[in-house]
C-alpha cells in the first residue's frame, strides 16, 4: 500500500516514542526497539513502514536490515538528524551500552531551559523544567534550579500509562495528523529529547519529534514532484551531501497588519464583550488562515514553527505546487479582506529558500534563515495590493467601493450596509452591521462555550473567515450542538486539549475575566468602583489600561542564540515558550500563582485583596493589553514583570505604558494613549521600563497635564513604591487612622507638597523655601513627644529628596499614588 502524506509525518511524529518507555522502566535496550514493540498493536500490516521508521531511524539498524530503496525508514533517519542539527550517529548507536563507550546517559535528566543558552551577554541562573504534561490542570510550571530537579522514572510511568491509554482508545493509525501532535503535546513538552550528558538536554522531546516530521514531510514531497524514489541514496547514501545542500525547504512567514485598529474602533458600552470577541476572531484568523494554507500544501501543523501575535513561522517543501499556492495566496485573502473591511487588515506573506546546510553549524544557522525571510516580509508590507486591487481601489465604482446604502453606515466599522441592527444588547443605542454585531455575540459567547466551529454554511450567529477557493463561517458552540451541525471544515479547542476528527488544534487563550452574579464581564464603569478593593474602600474611580510588550523581541529572535545552538529546534521552542507565557502564565498570575520564592506584589501596605479586578482583554505572542482598577493594573504588571523574569532566566524584559482613565472616556483613546506612554517607555535607554501617568483623563473636561513618569521597573519597585511610597504610608496618619505616633496629614497637605515638588525648577530658591516651609508647617506641638521622632525622620528625609531630581520625580509619583488610594469614590478630582 502506497503510504500517504500524513503517515510520514506520523511517523516523525513516533519515531522516539520508545523513550518514554525506556525511561519509564529503564529498559536496558534502545528506545528504537521498544518504540515498535509498543505502537505494534496499534499500526497495520498496510502502514508497516511507520513501524520500521520507528525501529530502524539510526544508521546502526538501517545497516542490518535489508529494506527496500523507497522504504520511508530512510527519510524519517534523514529528518531525525536535520531536526538535531547534529551527527549524533555515534551516541545512538550505543544508546544501550553508552556508559561502556564513554557516552552517559542519565534517565532522570530534567529538561533545561532553552534560556539558559540564550543571550550569552546577559547573565542569568541555570534552570530546568519539571517533568509533567501540559494539559494537567494544576498551574504552569516556572523553570527552578538544575541542581534542585531531576525526572523521575515514576512520572514517566505515568506519562506512559497515558498513552498506552489514548493508543487503546484511538489508534494512532486513524489519528489525524493533528491529532497525535495534541497526543504529543499532552505528555512531551517537558520532555527532554536527549539525556546524553555530554548534550545540552534543553529541546524537548514533543518540539524534537515535530521537527522531524516537519523535515520528513518536506523531503517526501519533493521527492514526490521530481520523481525520486530512491530514499535511501538521497538520505543514507551517496547523495546525502548533495541533497543538503540543496534548497529543498522554504521558510514561509507571515504577518497580519491592523490588529491593534480593529480590535480597539469600538464604543466603550458594552466595551468587554466587544473587545474579547474581537480579539478571539483575530486568534482564530490567524489559525484558520494558517490551516488553509498548510491544507492546501497537503501538510499539516508538524510544519508550523511558530503562531501569534498575529505572526506565524512554517517549514514547507520548496516544491512549483507550493510557491504557486503562496502566491495565489497573499492576493486571494487579501481581496477578501479588503471586500469585508477594507485596508484596515492586511496579511503579508514572504518565503526564503533554504537548504539543510543553512540551519546547521556548516551553514550560517538558522538565526541567518529568519533574518533573510523578514527582510522579505517587510518588502512585501511596502508592496501591499497588485496593481488591479489598487486601481480597484482608487476607483469609486469598484466592488471594492460600492455603497449598499450610502445613507446606513455602521457605528462601530462606518462600513456602508443595508443590515443594520443595534449594536450588542442595546435597542436604543448604535446600530451596526451584521459582521461587528456578530463579534460582539462571539465574545459574549466565548465566555461560556468554547469550541470555535468553522464550517461553509452561514448563520445570523455567524462571522466570515477568508478561504483560499470559498468562503467560511464561524461560530462560538459547546459540545452539545456539535451533534446538531453539519461535519465542519475545523474546530478549535479553547484552552483544552481535545482529540476529535476536526480539531485542528487547541487554540491557548489569555482570558482571565472578572464576572458578575450572572456571569457577565464586570464592565469599565462598575470595575472603576472596586479600586482599593471594593466598594466600600477608598480609591478614585479610574480604569487603568496596561498595554506592553517584549523589548528588542525581533533582534534578540535572530540573533539572541549563539551560533553553537542556533538550531531551528531552539528557534522553534524559543517562540513555543514565548506564545505560551502570553497565553497561560497570564492566566495564572491573575489568579494570584506567582512564580516560586515570588510574593504577589502590593501597591498599599495596608490593603490585601482576594482576586485581581483585571480583563484580559488582549495577550498574544508578545504583547498584551490589560484593564482593570487602576491599582490593581499595577500590581498585575509588576507581577508579571517578576514572572517574565523568572520564565525567561532574566534574558528577556518587557516595557510597559500604564495610563488612567474616566470609565466613559472612548476605549479607542484609552488604547491610543496608553499606546503612546508604552513607547515612551521603550524610549528610556535600556528599554525595561515603565511610563504611566502622563494625561490622566476625563471624558468631557480639561484636565492639567503634568509629567509623564518614566522608570526602570527595579527603579519603579524598589524606589518608588518601596522606599517612598512606604515611608509616607508609614509615617503619615490620614483622618480616620487614629494613629498617635504618625504625623497627621489631609489632602490639602499633599496637593501643596506635590505642587512645589512639580515647580522646584521653576524659580529656584524660592521654591526651597517654600518647601522647608510646608514641611514646618506639618511639626507637632512640642509636648508631643511621641509623634516628634516621626516628623522629624519626615523633616529630613523629604527636604533630602527635593534636592535630587530623581528622588523628587519618585517622590512626586509616589505622592499622586498616595492621592489616588485616598480619594473618594462619589467624588471626582482633576490632576
Amino acid at each position: 500500500m502506497k503510504l500517504s502524506e500524513s503517515d510520514i509525518e506520523k511517523a516523525g511524529l513516533l519515531h522516539d516514542i520508545g523513550k518514554v518507555f525506556q525511561r519509564a522502566n529503564r529498559i536496558k535496550k534502545s528506545h528504537a526497539a521498544i518504540g515498535e514493540e509498543i505502537l505494534h498493536p496499534y499500526i497495520s500490516q498496510e502502514r508497516r513502514e511507520i513501524l520500521h521508521a520507528v525501529a530502524y531511524h539510526h544508521q546502526a539498524d538501517l545497516e542490518k536490515v535489508e529494506l527496500p530503496a523507497d522504504d520511508i525508514s530512510y527519510i524519517i533517519y534523514e529528518a531525525d538528524n536535520l531536526a538535531a542539527a547534529s551527527d549524533r550517529r555515534l551516541s545512538i548507536e550505543y544508546e544501550a551500552k553508552g556508559e561502556e563507550k564513554g557516552v552517559r546517559f542519565v534517565p532522570t535528566v530534567p529538561l533545561h531551559n532553552v534560556f539558559n543558552v540564550f543571550s550569552s551577554e546577559t547573565q542569568g541562573s541555570f534552570t530546568a523544567y519539571p517533568l509533567r504534561g501540559i494539559g494537567e490542570k494544576a498551574a504552569m510550571p516556572y523553570p527552578i534550579n538544575i541542581a534542585d530537579i531531576q525526572a523521575p522514572s515514576a512520572v514517566y510511568q505515568n506519562m506512559a500509562r497515558e498513552l498506552i491509554q489514548t493508543f487503546t482508545g484511538r489508534s494512532p493509525e486513524i489519528m489525524t495528523v493533528n491529532e497525535l501532535l495534541q497526543t504529543m503535546a499532552a505528555t512531551m513538552i517537558y520532555i527532554p529529547s536527549s539525556t546524553n550528558t555530554a548534550e545540552v538536554p534543553d529541546v524537548s522531546l514533543y518540539d524534537h519529534q515535530k521537527l522531524t516530521a516537519a523535515f520528513a514531510a518536506c523531503l517526501w514531497h519533493v521527492f514526490n514532484e521530481r520523481g525520486i524514489g530512491d530514499y535511501k541514496s538521497y538520505c543514507f547514501g551517496n547523495k546525502v551531501k548533495s541533497m543538503r545542500k540543496a534548497p529543498v525547504y522554504l521558510m514561509v512567514s507571515g504577518d497580519m497588519s491592523g490588529i491593534q485598529k480593529f480590535i480597539y474602533t469600538i464604543p466603550s458600552k458594552g466595551a468587554l464583550k466587544s473587545l474579547r470577541g474581537r480579539s478571539l476572531y483575530l486568534d482564530v484568523l490567524l489559525e484558520h488562515i494558517i490551516d488553509e494554507l498548510l491544507d492546501a500544501c497537503q501538510v499539516s501543523r508538524s510544519c508550523l514553527l511558530y503562531s501569534g501575535g498575529g505572526h506565524f513561522y512554517a517549514l514547507l517543501p520548496n516544491t512549483r505546487r507550493t510557491i504557486s499556492i503562496l502566491n495565489q495566496a497573499q492576493s486571494n485573502l487579501n481581496e477578501w479582506f479588503l471586500r469585508h473591511y477594507g485596508n484596515r487588515l492586511y496579511l503579508a506573506l514572504a518565503y526564503e529558500s533554504c537548504s539543510a546546510t543553512d540551519f546547521s553549524k556548516d551553514g550560517n544557522g538558522a538565526g541567518s534563515v529568519f533574518h533573510k525571510v523578514s527582510q522579505k516580509l517587510g518588502k512585501a508590507k511596502l508592496c501591499r495590493y497588485t496593481t488591479e486591487q489598487l486601481q480597484q481601489m482608487f476607483n469609486p465604482h469598484s466592488r471594492y467601493n460600492h455603497l449598499p446604502d450610502a445613507s446606513r453606515e455602521c457605528a462601530i466599522c462606518h462600513m456602508s450596509s443595508t443590515h443594520l441592527r443595534p449594536y450588542g444588547a442595546d435597542d436604543e443605542g448604535d446600530e451596526a452591521c451584521d459582521v461587528c454585531n456578530g463579534l460582539f455575540r462571539l465574545g459574549q459567547k466565548a465566555l461560556k462555550k468554547n469550541i470555535f466551529y468553522i464550517s461553509t454554511v452561514s448563520s445570523p450567529d455567524a462571522v466570515p473567515l477568508p478561504g483560499l477557493e470559498r468562503e467560511f463561517y464561524l461560530e462560538v458552540i459547546d459540545e452539545s450542538e456539535l451533534t446538531q451541525r453539519e461535519i465542519p471544515r475545523r474546530l478549535y479547542i479553547k484552552n483544552e486539549l481535545t482529540l476529535g476528527q476536526q480539531v485542528a488544534t487547541t487554540l491557548w487563550v489569555g482570558d482571565y475575566t472578572i464576572l458578575d452574579d450572572n456571569g457577565n464581564p464586570v464592565e469599565f464603569a462598575q470595575i472603576a468602583k472596586e479600586s482599593g478593593g471594593s466598594h466600600d474602600a477608598k480609591g478614585i474611580e479610574r480604569i487603568g489600561i496596561l498595554r506592553a510588550d517584549v523589548d528588542n523581541l525581533g533582534a534578540a529572535f535572530i540573533a539572541g542564540l549563539p551560533a553553537a545552538y542556533d538550531t531551528l529546534s531552539r528557534k522553534a521552542a524559543l517562540s513555543r515558550l514565548l506564545s505560551v507565557f502570553f497565553k497561560r502564565y497570564i492566566n495564572d498570575v491573575l489568579k494570584g500563582t506567582v512564580a516560586p520564592g515570588e510574593t504577589e506584589f502590593t501597591l498599599f501596605a495596608n490593603e490585601k485583596k482576594e482576586t485581581r479586578t483585571v480583563h484580559v482583554i488582549y495577550s498574544g505572542g508578545d504583547d498584551m493589553f490589560l484593564a482593570g482598577t487602576w491599582d490593581d493594573i499595577i500590581e498585575t504588571a509588576i507581577d508579571l514583570r517578576h514572572a517574565f523574569a523568572r520564565f525567561t532566566n532574566d534574558k528577556l524584559t518587557f516595557s510597559a505604558g500604564i495610563g488612567f482613565f474616566n470609565p466613559s472616556f472612548p476605549i479607542s483613546q484609552m488604547a491610543q494613549r496608553t499606546g503612546e506612554l508604552e513607547d515612551y517607555a521603550k524610549d528610556n535607554p535600556g528599554k525595561n521600563s515603565v511610563t504611566l501617568f502622563g494625561q490622566v483623563v476625563e471624558y468631557g473636561r480639561q484636565c492639567e497635564n503634568h509629567r509623564t513618569a518614566r522608570y526602570t521597573w527595579d527603579d519603579f519597585e524598589q524606589k518608588v513604591c518601596k522606599e517612598k511610597l512606604r515611608f509616607l504610608e508609614s509615617h503619615l496618619s490620614f483622618p480616620g487612622e487614629n494613629n498617635t505616633v504618625k504625623i497627621e496629614a489631609g489632602k490639602g497637605v499633599l496637593y501643596r507638597l506635590l505642587s512645589l515638588l512639580r515647580r522646584a525648577d521653576e524659580k529656584g530658591r524660592i521654591n526651597v523655601a517654600r518647601f522647608a516651609y510646608v514641611l514646618a508647617r506639618m511639626e507637632p506641638q512640642k509636648q508631643d513627644t511621641r509623634r516628634q521622632p516621626c516628623y522629624q525622620q519626615i523633616r529630613v528625609q523629604l527636604y533630602d529628596w527635593y534636592q535630587s531630581d530623581k528622588d523628587r520625580q519618585e517622590l512626586i509619583t509616589a505622592i499622586e499614588l498616595l492621592i489616588y488610594h485616598m480619594r473618594d469614590k462619589e467624588r471626582t478630582m482633576k490632576l
